[in-house]
């Protein structure tokens, strides 16, 4: 009797539909699915019952594209943040991160990823061009480029830094230090680390 036979087919039909999740092979849905078993019925039904009412009701922010669940997010609706003021980020939780400090007082641009041409993901594909719309629009100041430090995330900051810069020369456009490791991802990063990283952008 083969793996595929020995398989139950409630495992086989969810390891199928977690490795639909990007970065997420079947190591990862294995690890994921195996442990969620550990618990106990009533606490798997509660995984399940948030994922499924996150994944109805969550979408991005029609301003800056940070996953929410209104139309505007509640960064860009609170009167007390400066629109002036745009942080771009690759993904929804390395906002987050950021917002873990309780420091900056902007708004983020979510670009939905990361330049990468090996995977066939080009600037075309990213939130680039609504970026741009923000920055003439609000006239901003500063732009902060946030991409992580690896080098895709280095491949897309210097993309958005010379686009910024030859459609608006007085724009100040800075870009996170390297407080933080190069190749890791700002959403795991301690908040000493990204704090200095932030304070100390160039």
């Amino acid at each position: 009797m083969g793996y595929e036979e020995v398989l139950p087919k409630p495992i086989k039909e969810a390891l199928e539909k977690i490795t639909k999740i990007p970065t997420y092979g079947e190591r990862g849905a294995s690890r994921l699915l195996y442990n969620l078993m550990k618990l106990d019925l009533e606490e798997r039904r509660a995984v399940v019952e948030s994922l499924r009412e996150a994944a109805e009701s969550l979408r991005p922010c029609k301003e800056c594209f940070l996953l929410t669940d209104a139309d505007i997010c509640s960064v860009c609706s609170d009167p007390k943040r400066s629109k002036r003021f745009i942080c771009v980020v690759e993904e929804s939780q390395d906002a987050y991160a950021i917002e873990r400090l309780e420091r900056y007082k902007g708004v983020y641009h979510v670009l939905g990823g990361r330049i990468a041409p090996l995977e066939g993901i080009s600037p075309q594909d990213l939130t680039v061009d609504r970026l741009m719309e923000r920055v003439e629009k609000n006239r901003v100041r500063e732009v902060i480029i946030a991409t992580n430090p690896n080098a895709e995330g280095e491949a897309t900051a210097n993309y958005l830094i010379k686009l910024l810069k030859s459609r608006f020369a007085s724009l100040k456009v800075s870009r996170v230090s390297y407080g933080l490791q190069f190749g890791s991802l700002l959403e795991f990063a301690d908040e000493l680390s990204l704090e200095k990283s932030f304070e100390n952008r160039k």
